[in-house]
């Protein structure tokens, strides 16, 4: 496996879930990082936060040159991050797109087949503009994310469990889910970024940890220190629940598609990224010790 010289690397969407675990890795593992944000999101941890002005090519403070850009935005503004990468001298770019794409092909809903449209469009974009220019890149499509309180599967799981005590699930529902935690795409990025055979690649990523739904709401249950309490009901008892629950803003992004999934095994193969770069996640934890998170000390 041959290892690329990589010392500088700029982050674009370094306040988001995955950029809040990749930062200390980058900087245990001797990188030097440079955050790209905007305006609004100058504080990072208190690092520097690049703002791009895209109208003048300019970075506020000035940033001039990194060797890989990675790219933690929606993968529909990858462009933007390709030509931060081309005016920075970067000679390869790391970005995230989604599984989603694949498993919201058939969706009914108008939503997310426009969503698998943008996603699919965004990959070709990525992989044109980077061929074209001479840039290296590599794409990481995670499943469901977990880790840090911020995604809208666990933690609003969670938050039903925390509310109520109990949680509703249709009747049949018993899907297969691999939840992949934040940490380890995170440590994902830091093990590819020296690693010449990851350019050029797709690779879906998924947890150390293939669970049924019901299986995963019980572990959700445990790690609040709660014993599991799963009502079943039928699914159309639960499409009203879902209906009803829309009504408020915190669970307005919730949809009848979301329920038909719950029934669907939604896993995918992560071999090639075990073989290519040594990717290793951990077994489903919400209460992951830090001690457990960072290989690169």
């Amino acid at each position: 496996m041959t290892n690329l010289r990589v010392k500088h690397v700029a982050i674009v969407g370094a306040s988001s879930q995955i950029g809040q675990a990749l930062l200390p890795l980058l900087a245990d593992a001797g990188y030097a990082s440079y955050c790209i944000g905007r305006e609004d999101r100058r504080a990072v941890k208190n690092i520097t936060t690049y703002v791009f002005d895209e109208s003048h090519l300019l970075f506020d403070p000035p940033l001039e040159s990194v060797d890989t850009v990675i790219s933690l935005a929606p993968l529909p503004s990858i462009q933007v991050v390709v030509k931060m990468a081309q005016l920075l001298g970067a000679k390869r770019i790391i970005a995230f797109g989604s599984t989603g794409k694949f498993s919201k092909i058939d969706s009914t809903s108008a939503i997310e087949r426009d969503f698998v449209l943008q996603q699919d469009l965004a990959e070709k974009t990525f992989v044109d503009q980077c061929e074209t220019l001479g840039i290296g890149w590599t794409l990481f499509r995670p499943t469901m994310i977990y880790g840090a309180d911020a995604d809208l599967n666990v933690s609003f799981i969670k938050s039903i469990i925390r509310r109520f005590r109990f949680f509703p699930i249709p009747i049949g529902a018993n899907g297969l889910r691999q939840p992949v935690h934040v940490d380890d795409l995170a440590i994902a990025c830091v093990l590819a970024l020296g690693c010449e055979v990851t350019l050029n690649k797709a690779y879906n990523l998924g947890g150390g940890e293939v669970l049924s739904y019901k299986t995963l709401v019980s572990k959700i249950f445990q790690s609040e220190g709660m014993r599991p309490l799963l009502i079943p009901i039928p699914k159309s008892l639960f499409l009203l629940l879902i209906a009803i629950a829309q009504k408020f803003s915190k669970a307005s992004f919730v949809r009848k598609e979301m329920v038909d999934r719950m029934f669907k095994d939604l896993t995918l193969d992560h071999h090639a990224a075990k073989d290519d770069f040594g990717y290793a996640p951990s077994p489903f934890c919400l209460n992951r010790k830090a001690s457990n998170q960072n290989p690169f000390l």
